[in-house]
């Protein structure tokens, strides 16, 4: 998070003392607010979070969700940047101080905060949000196969990478399906994907001599859609999902390891920028994404092929 002062100042008009904003008060105010008045409204709304077409750059597909329980906000496509209001604010103008942000929000005069109020509001306290409480091979639960067929992977195939996972998130039960990684479990399922740990999940032994391969993943449905694409004729690969383009650095050390890393990112813009970097500065890895040239990813082409017959 960028906004660590604390900007604010004492002033005196009229014999009345008048408290200016520092970045504790500002970042109550809704961030939901805020992009409503620049004219930015969600496309999707999920009880406690929003999600909208992304505020700083081009997008189709909403990925800029705005958590309304912390007031805290997540790009997915832009290396999951994220925080706070001041943070956004900043970000939107990069041109900007933090006193600069401060009084754009007191010419807005948004009504979730009153900017003469000299309480300050009790300290957002973030807890971690997700706690995994079981885990069952797949198959025990039909939604979940459900879920799966729906992105034309076969549970048999699943098996080998996922499991069921049940979790409690603000106090209510979910489940979904879910691959570990070094921090915890990436869990997704129709509605809602996220994790209760960051990290990257490693399939075979990166030891082994006889994997002179790896492949690189953005997400586990890219690598299932891989294997189910290739019947299971890749027993010479180790696979690396990476879970999140921000875990490129803990898996840089993995790529020692072969000698070649085959790379299977997404062809949105945040992807192509990662592939790139990752080429030029590691001389063992090749952009593979030419095999989905017409999709973003693996996935969306095993399913739109299925859609239109042609991958059968």
């Amino acid at each position: 998070m960028i906004c660590s002062k604390e900007v604010g100042t004492i002033v005196n008009f009229n014999n009345q003392t008048i408290q200016t904003m520092n970045c504790k008060q500002a970042n109550k105010i809704r961030i939901s607010e805020y992009l409503s008045a620049l004219g930015i409204h969600p496309k999707r709304n999920l009880g406690q979070c929003s999600y909208y077409l992304s505020p700083i750059r081009e997008e189709k597909t909403p990925s800029f969700k705005v958590d309304h329980r912390v007031n805290l906000w997540i790009d997915y496509g832009d290396n999951n940047s994220g925080g706070t209001l001041i943070d956004l604010i900043l970000k939107l103008n990069p041109s900007f101080s933090v006193e600069d942000a401060l009084n754009q929000l007191k010419d807005l005069k948004l009504e979730s905060f009153s900017f003469q109020q000299q309480t300050i509001l009790e300290d957002i306290k973030i807890e971690p949000k997700i706690k995994v409480t079981n885990t069952k091979p797949i198959g025990t639960n039909k939604a979940i196969s459900d879920y799966l067929v729906s992105r034309q992977i076969s549970p048999l195939i699943a098996q080998h990478f996922c499991k069921e996972v049940y979790f409690v998130m603000n106090g209510k039960r979910y489940f979904g399906v879910g691959n570990e990684n070094s921090n915890g479990w990436s869990i997704r399922n129709k509605y809602w994907k996220g994790c209760s740990g960051q990290g990257v999940s490693i399939y075979g032994d990166v030891e082994n001599e006889y994997f002179a391969t790896l492949s690189v993943f953005e997400g586990i449905f890219d690598l299932m859609s891989f294997v189910q694409m290739n019947k299971f004729s890749c027993k010479a690969t180790c696979f690396l999902i990476l879970n999140s383009l921000s875990n490129v650095k803990e898996a840089l050390p993995y790529f020692k390891s072969f000698q070649t890393v085959e790379l299977y990112l997404d062809r949105d813009e945040a992807g192509k920028k990662v592939t790139k970097e990752l080429l030029e500065t590691n001389v063992n890895c090749f952009d593979k994404s030419r095999l989905y040239d017409l999709h973003k990813d693996l996935n969306e082409k095993v399913v739109q092929e299925r859609k239109f017959g042609l991958g059968r």
